[in-house]
């Protein structure tokens, strides 16, 4: 029965976005940003849900990826999230 409780609750952390998706710190290696687990953690679920969602692959995409990742956070933080040097894609998962 615990396995089964903790299951259950490890689809429902995965359903809201509690934690940040592989996807999502891939992208953010793409465009050099570091989020924190805390700061994702501030964001709503539909905000969570657009970045994880939106595209990061071409020049333009990883720019507007960037933009909306510096406008999220800001907006919840009062600041920029921290940079990071960022790494090139490595193929698409």
């Amino acid at each position: 029965m615990p396995e089964e409780k903790q299951r259950h609750s490890d689809r429902l952390a995965e359903e809201r976005l509690e934690l940040m998706p592989r996807g999502v710190r891939d992208k953010l290696d793409r465009v050099g940003y570091k989020v924190h687990l805390a700061e994702w953690q501030m964001l709503s679920l539909t905000e969570r849900e657009r970045l994880r969602d939106l595209p990061c692959d071409g020049a333009s995409d990883v720019a507007a990826y960037a933009e909306e990742v510096e406008r999220l956070i800001r907006g919840k933080t009062g600041k920029a999230p921290d940079k990071v040097q960022p790494k090139a894609q490595s193929g698409k998962r």
